[in-house]
């Protein structure tokens, strides 16, 4: 069935009507529209709700687009954030952290640690070769490390060298995994500075080395191997144990005026030659034989004391040589080489002399030993003749036998020096004494000659005696056995007496001895002997190193409690107990002052150390009035102790060489009477 044809005009009109509808309601439809008319309008009005719909949905839509954009934006600004937090993570990072490509090894990426630690920028390491950042071998357990990480998800180096830019190179402990950077897959790990560790696990094994070395030679010292089969196991080991190219042990004969090569390692036979021929003074190995020190050449072939051209024809560069040293005296030489560009250091020059102290005693008493069994077969011979002098001749033959082994036993307990002098030197050197006092009362029977011979003895016994007594009496300091006086005593009188005991001393030196001041109720509560012999013991000093012409002053000044507490900080390292005992009220203050050599810096506390006596042993003297002799080093160790003692404190000043010194002491004095 056809459905009614509507004319143009009016199928307009609807048309208008429907599009009046659809912007704003059913009123601009005509009133008198026909029943067709209608059911166009129902299709329009069907259309017009279908757009309200679709307006409705389009808003929802742009309102979730603009819910989707917010939570876009936050999801934007909290990467934003996320990836501050990780830039500052990466370079605020105390480790240093780095990226790497895991399929070349190339670095991607580090933190501005790492640049810090290698001195090269981000920038710069993404274009650096691996082998200048890696260098030698640690390039290639770089790589290893990479594909160790491709392999199981994690890795770890603990000693990986790495080359700074300035050259200079760092071990580097490294820890690293498997992972992403953005859509990359890359190896992230961290690295710290471990130089230090690894240099000091580097000297532990070399000195444990060292030690195992020692303690072998020990062990076969022990074992009482023969000299010459243990001098060649003592070569072998030391080249071993250095890894160098030779060395060999010279021999030192006729009170070291002769020398040969004994043992060599190393060495053509046209060199031993030529060594052979050296003898004490000549070249370096004959400047060590001479002088009793060592010697160390960094080229041999460049250096003007080789004697011997062949060396150099033989390749030797470093060159290290030690004596083999005795009670102080030169029994032969230890030398190695290298021919490689190694240098040997004092590292290696101090294990050398710590293997020629183990050696050179028993060589010594190999020699000892020599002698006495020639001194045996000498005596046997003698027996034969003279009977009547077996018994003296069997006891020197034993005195010397114990001779010998306190010889050995000083070497190896040297720790108890002091106690065994108390034993060991006491006895002998009352029986030199006394048989020399003896023979003091018959000198004149004695021809000029033998008076001599005695003044000497006595000169000598005595010089001996006072040295006896300065070791016991600082054995006794040490275990604070020193028995010490309680009784009070004016210092003005002590100081005025010890002024006047050594004027005569000073007189032959031409030296200049004054006290500045006279001291008034210096009331002081102690030993008054064992303070004069501390203070004794400072003017010898100051006697000793001022040279002639020169002046030494005394000087005095009262002090109260609290002055000398403000100088705690200045003077706290001289003594560990001054500050930390009670106060009092008033202390005095004696100075000491010399014009003489002064000392070096550094110097002020190490003179005060037991033994301390510079390092030229020629020097050594224990003459009061000898201009720079050197005592055995213990006489302000003594004077030092004396003061601690009466709860005082003794120290030295020195503006340098040449600038005279100052030793000043602090001593507690006595309230006085009306306010006991």
């Amino acid at each position: 069935m056809r459905r009614p044809t509507l004319p143009p005009t009016r199928r307009r009109a609807l048309l208008a009507g429907a599009l009046a509808l659809a912007a704003g309601g059913a009123a601009a439809l005509p009133l008198a529209a026909p029943a067709g008319a209608v059911l166009l309008g129902g299709g329009v009005l069907l259309l017009a709700a279908t757009a309200w719909h679709g307006e409705r949905a389009a808003a929802r839509l742009q309102q979730r687009l603009a819910e989707a954009e917010q939570a876009s934006s936050r999801l934007d600004s909290r990467l934003e954030e996320a990836q501050r937090r990780y830039e500052q993570i990466l370079h605020h990072a105390s480790d240093a952290m780095f990226f790497v490509d895991p399929h070349d090894g190339t670095l991607l990426e580090v933190n501005r640690r790492a640049e810090e630690m290698l001195g090269y920028t981000c920038g710069d390491i993404r274009h650096l070769s691996l082998g200048v950042l890696f260098p030698g071998r640690h390039r290639r357990r770089f790589l290893n490390l990479v594909r160790k990480i491709l392999k199981h998800g994690h890795g770890e180096e603990p000693e990986l060298l790495f080359r700074r830019r300035d050259g200079t190179l760092l071990y580097g402990a490294v820890q690293a995994r498997l992972g992403w950077l953005g859509d990359q897959r890359v190896v992230h790990g961290s690295f710290h500075d471990v130089t230090p560790s690894v240099h000091l696990a580097h000297e532990l094994r070399r000195y444990n080395q060292q030690l195992e070395l020692l303690n072998e030679i020990a062990r076969r010292v022990a074992k009482g191997q023969e000299i010459s089969s243990l001098l060649a196991t003592v070569l072998d080991q030391v080249v071993g144990n250095l890894g160098v190219a030779g060395g060999g042990i010279f021999l030192l004969h006729h009170q070291g005026t002769e020398m040969h090569l004994a043992f060599h390692r190393g060495m053509p036979p046209e060199l031993v030659e030529e060594f052979d021929r050296l003898r004490p003074g000549s070249g370096l190995i004959g400047a060590v034989a001479a002088s009793g020190r060592p010697r160390m050449s960094v080229d041999m072939s460049k250096d003007r004391r080789c004697c011997v051209p062949a060396v150099g024809r033989d390749g030797w560069r470093s060159f290290l040589a030690v004596p083999l040293l005795a009670d102080e005296s030169c029994l032969g030489v230890l030398f190695v080489f290298e021919r490689g560009p190694r240098v040997l250091n004092r590292h290696e020059m101090r294990l050398l002399q710590m293997v020629g102290q183990q050696v050179g005693p028993l060589m010594k008493s190999a020699q000892l030993f020599d002698e006495l069994q020639w001194q045996n077969r000498l005596n046997q011979a003698s027996l034969r003749e003279l009977e009547r002098s077996r018994a003296a001749l069997r006891d020197n033959l034993q005195q010397l036998e114990r001779h010998n082994r306190m010889l050995q036993g000083l070497e190896q307990m040297k720790g108890t020096f002091l106690s065994l002098a108390s034993h060991e030197l006491r006895t002998p050197l009352t029986f030199i004494c006394s048989g020399a006092e003896l023979l003091q009362n018959r000198a004149a029977d004695l021809d000029e000659p033998g008076r001599c011979a005695l003044e000497a003895i006595l000169h000598g016994s005595e010089r001996l005696r006072h040295l006896v007594d300065d070791l016991l009496e600082a054995a006794r300091l040490e275990a604070q056995s020193v028995y010490l006086a309680r009784e009070e005593f004016d210092a003005a009188p002590l100081l005025e007496g010890l002024v006047a005991d050594f004027q005569a001393v000073c007189a032959q030196r031409r030296l200049t001895c004054s006290l500045d001041a006279t001291l008034s109720a210096a009331i002081v509560r102690g030993d008054a002997h064992h303070l004069r012999r501390a203070l004794g013991r400072l003017l010898e000093n100051a006697v000793k190193f001022t040279p002639e012409g020169g002046w030494i002053r005394i000087g005095t000044a009262l002090h109260s409690g609290s002055d000398v507490q403000a100088l705690a900080g200045r003077l706290g390292r001289f003594s560990a107990t001054f500050f930390n005992a009670p106060r009092s009220d008033r202390y005095l203050e004696i100075c000491i002052r010399d014009s003489g050599i002064g000392l070096a810096p550094g110097e002020e506390e190490r003179i005060f150390e037991k033994f301390y006596a510079g390092d030229d042993i020629a020097s050594h003297s224990t003459s009061r009035e000898r201009f720079g002799g050197k005592g055995v080093g213990i006489g302000l160790t003594l004077a030092r102790g004396l003061i601690d003692a009466h709860d005082g404190i003794l120290w030295a000043e020195s503006t340098g060489p040449a600038q005279g010194s100052s030793f000043r002491l602090l001593l507690p004095l006595q309230a006085p009477e009306g306010g006991r």
